[in-house]
């Protein structure tokens, strides 16, 4: 009978700590849930600032450069895949030295693709809009 009783105690223990354990491992995963909402929230905002600016920047280089709509809405995804490619390598934890040439590189490809894009009197006159 002893055993008994010492068994059905240490069920009811076991019982209570798996339901401790289950209650700790639910509150983890909400809360990783949260924060992985919150880090999308972070993310869409910040893509929506990336086209806000591409567009502002396609609308100028559209005027200045005499663009086609076709070429201004190419260019625009071009400025927002580099300026996202930019944002990583800015918010990385690199020295200072590799994020200038990171930088440099992005900048190198983008004049790449917009001279794929652009004729070549439109890229000339952008790199002097660019001062480069």
């Amino acid at each position: 009978m002893r055993i008994f009783t010492f068994l059905v105690v240490l069920m009811i223990c076991s019982s209570n700590m798996a339901q401790d354990q289950l209650e700790v491992h639910t509150e983890t995963v909400e809360l990783t849930k949260e924060q992985k909402k919150e880090e999308k929230k972070k993310k869409e905002a910040e893509d929506k600032r990336f086209i806000e600016l591409a567009e502002k920047r396609a609308v100028l280089l559209q005027q200045e450069l005499n663009l086609s709509n076709y070429a201004s809405d190419r260019i625009k995804k071009m400025i927002i895949k580099y300026s996202k490619q930019a944002n990583k390598v800015i918010q990385s934890n690199a020295s200072a030295s590799e994020k200038s040439k990171d930088l440099s590189n992005i900048v190198y490809f983008q004049n790449e693709d917009f001279k794929k894009v652009l004729t070549v009197h439109q890229f000339y006159k952008y790199l002097k809009l660019t001062d480069i």
